[in-house]
């Protein structure tokens, strides 16, 4: 049978001196464990001596919480000699960075070797892992242990034991069997005392099933048990009486001297230990007596009870909490002796309970089938028989509110200082009737609120949002529809002019992301209530100055996010552009800039509902600032509008600008018709025929030739291609982002001949391109200087955008990539074999030609200039056949 082998640490390669190799050799509680020196050099080695040859099974490693090595190597040796020892290599063990705990818990790592056999054992220990605590780069282990076989049992075990271990190897006949009583888990926070009085016991037992003593067998079993949660409590002491040596209170270790001696002889009395044990080699006739569980259940409650602990304790700050680690070690944080705060900061303090258990709920009962009531199953009350109704009207079920745990006093501490225990209690309640009660008597506290009677509004608002946030979370919609209706009465008529715009923020972002979640739900009754609860704190005056709401709806959407969820955020989004309006406020989160990337993002989403949506709010964003929206979506061209969705929405966008131009030419004509300039506050309603009539050239030419005596009117058109303003006294002119086979708007230098078009791309006149084409297409598809056709895929693009046609729009885009230099689209081919030769960085502030690669400066007439200017480009075989033309740009 494996069984724990006794070792000498020998070497170290460094050690930091208040943390020595000599702490490896013992386990227990108040073991600090062994460091390497600061700043040391890797790998670093430990050489460890067993007490005599033997054939390894298991090594187990406890790791510090923040000096961790990355990998630990281990190495065995048969010979007996110190000097020159050949080591033979066993393999390696990799531990974890610890982040995921935030460093406050140790790794246990336990390998498992093949059956080797050794006198010797090297461990090498790797670089540390980095973090922030480990600022001398140092690596430490706390504990080690090493299982096996021993070889030779005779020679330095007496009789008497040798005797008892064939006989344990008689009833276990499993050689595989490790005690969990010689696991590090173990001895590392049970007493070192209480630890071999339950190995002593383990053996014990054993040996009463063999001579079939089973009473004393469940004695022993039993006390095993309770001693082991004795054991851990009573290392918990110690560890406390050295942590408050260290810090030279000794008054506080002098009473943990005392608790412990008093708990130790209580518990020696109270399991009687040298009766159970029978140190005295005799049979003890009271072991074989019937064993009664129930006083033995009431022996150990009163021992380890809270009453019985508090009598024994002579200071207040005694009470501990155990932190679960990824691992199965847990580690102790303890009160401090002076501000009674959980510390966590010397490897002394990070000891504590082995098990996972919540000290405050009490002792774990053991639920039985028999604690069960034997009821007809609800079934029965659709069946023909009346039985179930009949017993649940003799027997009604009468329950009361359950008690809260130590641990939820604690999260509920506000709350139950402000409102008190018995409405909290409702809230942590199982029954939805009592956290509707819970409820119904919060709002009646906050609609009856005196703050002179009662707590702050801040901390009033405070405990009400945590106990909302509770509610907000059952899974029973009355419950859910009541807190949502509480959640609007408090932000509508309990917050404004009480709570402070701090305590406003954090009850936001406590009680949004919950909601927000709920508003995906599947259920449209759930989906709706949030959707409501939402709009109705945004429309709050408190709430809206904060800008939380609207901030966190208009983030942009993925194609990932869940259909509801984004359908559900793009309608409130639409909802609060209809209620508060399009603001210039950056921090607002309802700029045209925030809505048009919001909207564009929705239009990806591959759910048609929210595409509408994000639709609708675009448009919306483009009767203010079109400008923008046309600044998020492609270039409005035929290819663009060969998709449904943009077509539509270009379309809508033509119908807006139509509408602005009609506005204002009707309003040019009504200043036209009145005296002075001065128009008339109401001013009658144009007919659709006049409207008509106005939109015409001439119109417009009558309406800026006739007031050029008081005032110039200008008509330009905007880079989004919709917008004609009215400029006073000056010119303006703006490029068209019309398609190549739309018409260019006419400019203030062609007004005297309207009729004529011009190329939107180069500007020439109609008549001039007609005598060398036959038509404007031809113009666009053969001549014009500013387009080319692409070679791949025979596509006539823009000079200026074929880079991008290359890498996203073209048909054989899979060939080329972009160079991170030049900016230039190239043949992946040819990248490495001949591009990179000839490239060029190009500089900040400039362009460049894909044709000729020159340089140009980035304006808007370098394109122009370089085509048709005085320097033509020489790759440009449109040049070539052009007749070379400078451009007059009027600005």
């Amino acid at each position: 049978m494996p069984k724990k082998i006794e070792f000498v640490a020998k070497t170290a390669t460094s050690e930091d001196p208040k943390y020595r190799l000599t702490e490896l050799n013992t386990h227990g509680p108040t073991v600090k464990g062994w460091q390497s020196a600061k700043n040391c050099q890797y790998p670093q080695e430990i050489v460890i001596q067993l007490r005599q040859k033997c054939y390894l099974n298991k090594i187990q490693i406890l790791s510090h919480q923040h000096m961790i090595a990355s990998k630990v190597e281990f190495y065995s040796s048969k010979e007996e000699a110190d000097d020159n020892i050949e080591w033979e290599y066993i393999g390696y063990v990799t531990l974890t960075s610890n982040e995921s705990t935030e460093f406050k818990s140790r790794e246990l790592k336990s390998a498992n070797l093949p059956k080797i056999g050794a006198y010797f054992l090297k461990l090498n220990l790797c670089e540390n892992h980095k973090n922030p605590l480990n600022t001398y780069n140092q690596v430490s282990i706390i504990a080690l242990n090493v299982i096996g076989f021993e070889l030779d049992i005779t020679e330095n075990t007496e009789e008497n034991e040798l005797n008892e271990i064939e006989k344990l190897n008689e009833i276990l006949n499993n050689p595989e069997y490790v005690s969990p009583y010689d696991d590090l888990a173990f001895e590392m926070y049970v007493s070192h005392e209480i630890a071999q009085i339950i190995k002593r016991m383990e053996i014990k037992k054993y040996l009463a099933v063999i001579n079939e003593r089973f009473e004393y067998a469940i004695k022993l079993k039993n006390a095993m048990l309770k001693l082991r949660t004795a054991g851990e409590k009573l290392g918990k002491y110690e560890l406390e009486k050295r942590h408050a040596i260290e810090l030279e209170d000794y008054e506080r270790a002098s009473r943990k001297k005392v608790q412990i001696e008093q708990f130790r002889n209580e518990l020696f009395e109270e399991f009687n230990i040298d009766e159970l044990l029978e140190t005295n080699d005799q049979i003890c006739l009271k072991n074989d007596e019937c064993f009664d569980p129930s006083s033995a259940s009431d022996n150990c409650k009163n021992l380890l009870s809270p009453t019985m602990i508090a009598r024994r304790s002579s200071s207040p700050n005694q009470m501990h909490t155990s932190q679960v680690a990824s691992s199965p070690l847990h580690l102790a944080r303890y009160q401090s002796p002076k501000t009674g705060s959980p510390c966590t900061g010397s490897p002394i303090m990070n000891r504590g309970s082995l098990r996972r258990r919540n000290k405050s709920a009490g002792a774990i009962v053991k639920s039985t089938y028999e604690m069960y009531e034997e009821k007809p199953l609800p079934a029965l009350r659709h069946s023909q028989t009346n039985e179930f109704l009949r017993e649940c009207q003799a027997d009604p079920v009468d329950y009361k509110n359950s008690k809260l745990t130590e641990r939820e006093k604690k999260q509920a501490n506000l709350p139950i200082l402000v409102f008190g225990t018995d409405i909290v209690e409702k809230f942590y309640s199982k029954h939805y009737s009592d956290k509707e009660e819970g409820l119904n008597q919060l709002k009646s506290e906050l609609l009856q609120y005196d703050n002179t009677k009662m707590h702050t509004a801040n901390k009033t608002a405070r405990a009400a949002v945590f106990l909302l946030h509770r509610a907000l979370r059952d899974k029973v919609f009355t419950v859910y529809n009541l807190a949502n209706e509480v959640i609007r009465m408090f932000f509508v008529q309990f917050v404004p002019g009480r709570v402070l715009p701090a305590e406003v923020s954090r009850s936001v972002d406590k009680l949004l992301p919950e909601l927000l979640t709920k508003s995906g739900d599947t259920s449209a009754r759930i989906h709706h209530m949030a959707v409501h609860t939402i709009l109705t704190m945004a429309d709050v005056k408190s709430v809206r100055d904060l800008h939380i709401i609207p901030v966190h709806l208009s983030r942009p959407v993925s194609s990932s996010t869940h259909p509801r969820l984004a359908l559900s955020r793009a309608e409130m989004v639409e909802q609060l552009i209809l209620n508060h309006g399009i603001s210039t406020d950056k921090q607002s989160g309802l700029t045209c800039r925030t809505l048009s990337e919001f909207g564009s993002s929705g239009l990806h989403h591959p759910a048609e509902a929210v595409r509408k949506v994000s639709e609708r709010i675009l448009v919306l964003v483009y009767k203010v600032n079109p400008r923008m929206v046309r600044k998020q979506l492609p270039p409005d061209d035929d290819i663009t509008r060969r998709n449904l969705l943009y077509r539509q929405l270009f379309h809508e966008f033509d119908n807006i600008d139509m509408q602005r131009k009609r506005e204002l030419l009707e309003r040019n004509r009504v200043i036209q018709q009145c005296p002075n300039g001065i128009i008339s506050p109401e001013p009658k309603e144009p007919i659709r025929n006049e409207i008509s009539k106005c939109i015409s050239t001439g119109n417009i030419e009558h309406i800026i030739n006739n007031d050029k005596s008081n005032k110039n009117y200008s008509l330009s058109k905007s880079q989004s291609g919709g917008n004609i303003n009215i400029n006073n006294g000056t010119r303006q002119e703006a490029e068209s982002s019309s398609s190549a086979s739309g018409v260019s708007s006419p400019t203030y230098s062609s007004q005297q001949n309207h009729t004529e078009r011009h190329c939107i791309f180069c500007n020439q006149p109609e008549k001039v391109i007609l005598l060398t084409c036959n038509s404007m297409n031809s113009h666009y598809w053969r001549h014009c200087p500013m387009l080319v056709r692409c070679k791949y895929c025979s596509q006539v693009v823009e000079v200026a955008t074929l880079t991008e046609h290359l890498l996203m729009e073209c048909e054989q885009t899979d060939r080329f990539m972009q160079c991170t230099q030049c900016t230039e689209a190239v043949n992946k081919e040819k990248y490495h074999v001949e591009h990179l030769r000839e490239c060029v960085e190009l500089p900040e502030g400039f362009t460049r030609c894909p044709l000729c690669h020159k340089n140009l400066e980035s304006n808007d007439l370098c394109w122009k200039n370089h085509f048709m200017g005085l320097n033509l480009c020489q790759k440009n075989t449109r040049v070539k056949s052009s007749t070379p033309k400078q451009v007059t740009i009027q600005v």
